[in-house]
């Protein structure tokens, strides 16, 4: 256990708990707050934790393509892998220019997938306690 450290200890319990959905807006979610860092990093001049931050983002990307079942996910996984690359290809880029627009773009296509990814799981934990919450319902 991680004595003296119990934030940490959170983070690894709540990682090793959590379901595939839910694990990637985590990914997302870590993907938003380091190139929100990076955006501020870059208005403040601070070259260092821009670039740190921006990597860190680019790591999770790979992450992501890495672990991608294109065998499996059909259409919806070569699409991901093309919006993946996309956005890995414009941090890295971002990233050598220290070019706020282009973190702001990939943020604003991150945070698009997050918001599916969330719905999927919200409507997966629906499913599993038998609510109907996540549906929209039409009626005319």
């Amino acid at each position: 256990m991680a004595y003296g450290r119990p934030y940490q200890a959170y983070q690894q319990t709540s990682v090793q708990t959590s379901s595939q959905k839910q694990l990637i807006v985590m990914l997302y979610d870590g993907m938003h707050r380091f190139m929100s860092q990076a955006c501020q990093a870059i208005d403040q001049k601070e070259i260092e934790t821009a670039h740190h931050n921006l990597s860190k983002t680019g790591k999770i990307l790979l992450e992501l393509l890495s672990t991608l079942r294109e065998d499996q996910g059909g259409e919806v996984a070569q699409n991901l892998k093309k919006l993946y690359v996309y956005c890995y290809e414009r941090i890295v880029i971002a990233n050598l220019k220290k070019d706020k627009a282009m973190v702001e773009e990939v943020m604003l296509v991150i945070g698009n997938l997050r918001d599916g990814w969330k719905q999927l799981y919200k409507e997966s934990q629906a499913e599993k306690t038998g609510t109907n919450s996540g549906q929209i319902r039409v009626t005319g």
